[in-house]
């Protein structure tokens, strides 16, 4: 896989686009642009995705990680697994 987690990750929460643009506080343009890997958002926007996903999660699980859903580039341009 390259770019980000945010489609599965999303998907697996049960969330649609529109109910994670209002947890995210963002356009619902923003995150399928992000999730088609048409636009590089910014970290705050990023963060506010991040933030929108763990919202959405159950009190007791573990909330999501950064750099699992948006992983860094590796060193030859691919993208960490």
């Amino acid at each position: 896989m390259k770019g980000n987690r945010l489609k599965d990750r999303r998907t697996a929460e049960g969330l649609t686009i529109t109910e994670l643009a209002r947890l995210a506080n963002i356009s619902t343009k923003v995150i399928s642009q992000t999730e088609r890997l048409l636009r590089e958002p910014t970290e705050v926007t990023k963060r506010k995705i991040l933030n929108g996903l763990n919202a959405a999660k159950k009190p007791k699980e573990k909330p999501y990680d950064f750099e699992y859903i948006f992983p860094r580039p590796d060193g030859d341009g691919s993208y960490a697994r």
